[in-house]
C-alpha cells in the first residue's frame, strides 16, 4: 500500500516537473519573441505579407476613379509627364532609374539619409525586416486589385516612348495597369512606418516617401494621379497593419533598436 502511494506520488511529481519544464521552455520561447536578436526568417525576393491579401478590402471602392480622357485632371497628368521628359539624363532621372526597384537593400539605402540611420540587415535588423515584409502588403494587398479593376494605360505606352529603365522592364509593364502606383504605395507606406519609428525626422521621411513615388513619374511608368492614389492607399494599408499583432511586435522591436542606437550616438 505504502509502495503504491509512493509510486503514485513519484509519478505525479515527475508529471508536474515535466509540466514545469514545458512551461519553462514555453516561457523561454515567449521571451525570445521580445529578444532583439531573434528576427523571423523572411524571403527578401518574395516576402509573405503581414496580412493575407484576402483580408484586405477592395480599395477601388474608396479612392477616386482615374482621370477620364479630355478631363482637366488628365490634362494635368499629361502636362506633368511632358515636363518630366526634360529631366532625362539629370541626377533625378538617374535616381529614378536606380530606385525603380522593390529590393529592400535599395529601399534601406534610399531612406537612410532622411532617418539619420544606416538602415541595414546587420545594423537595424528589425527595421530592415519591416520594410522588407510590408512590400507585399502595399502591392498585393493594397494596389493589385485596383490596378486590375481599372487597367489604366501607362504614360510611356500612351506616348509610345521609352522609360528611364531597361527595355525588358518596359516590356514587363506594357500590359499592366498604371492606376494606382504600387511603388508609390510601397514608398509612402515605408515612410509612414519609419516616421513612427523616428518621429523626430517625420517631415524628412514623409518627403522622401513622396519623392520615391515621384520617381515613377520621372521614369515614365506612371501618371501623377497614379502616385497620388498610391499614397492614399498606403495610409489605408498602414491603418490595417496597426491591427496586426506581428506587425505591432516588429514595430516595438524596431523602435527599441533605434532608441538604443540613438543613445549610443549621444
Amino acid at each position: 500500500m505504502h509502495t503504491k502511494i509512493l509510486v503514485t506520488a513519484l509519478t505525479l511529481s515527475l508529471g508536474l516537473t515535466g509540466c514545469s519544464l514545458q512551461g519553462s521552455a514555453s516561457n523561454a520561447a515567449n521571451n525570445q519573441l521580445t529578444d532583439n536578436s531573434v528576427i523571423p526568417k523572411i524571403d527578401e525576393v518574395d516576402p509573405k505579407p503581414f496580412i493575407d491579401k484576402k483580408s484586405y478590402p477592395e480599395y477601388y471602392l474608396s479612392i477616386p476613379t482615374p482621370p477620364k480622357d479630355n478631363s482637366l485632371e488628365f490634362e494635368r497628368d499629361k502636362k506633368i509627364y511632358k515636363e518630366t521628359r526634360k529631366l532625362k539624363d539629370t541626377e533625378v532621372w538617374n535616381d529614378a532609374r536606380t530606385f525603380a526597384t522593390y529590393d529592400p537593400s535599395y529601399i534601406a539605402r534610399f531612406f537612410s539619409k532622411e532617418t539619420g540611420l544606416n538602415i541595414s540587415k546587420e545594423k537595424t535588423p528589425w527595421t530592415y525586416y519591416l520594410i522588407t515584409k510590408v512590400f507585399k502588403d502595399a502591392k498585393t494587398g493594397g494596389t493589385k486589385s485596383t490596378k486590375q479593376h481599372y487597367q489604366r494605360v501607362r504614360p510611356f505606352v500612351y506616348y509610345k516612348e521609352r522609360t528611364c529603365s531597361t527595355i525588358e522592364d518596359d516590356r514587363d509593364h506594357i500590359n499592366s495597369g498604371s492606376y494606382p502606383s504600387a511603388h508609390s504605395a510601397y514608398g509612402n507606406l515605408v515612410a509612414l512606418i519609419l516616421s513612427e519609428i523616428v518621429p523626430s525626422k517625420q517631415i524628412e521621411i514623409i518627403n522622401a516617401g513622396q519623392k520615391f513615388g515621384y520617381f515613377r513619374v520621372v521614369c515614365g511608368f506612371h501618371w501623377q494621379s497614379d502616385i497620388e492614389a498610391g499614397a492614399l492607399i498606403s495610409s489605408y494599408v498602414n491603418a490595417r497593419l496597426h491591427t496586426n499583432p506581428d506587425f505591432l511586435h516588429a514595430m516595438e522591436m524596431a523602435k527599441k533598436e533605434v532608441d538604443k542606437l540613438t543613445l549610443t550616438k549621444n
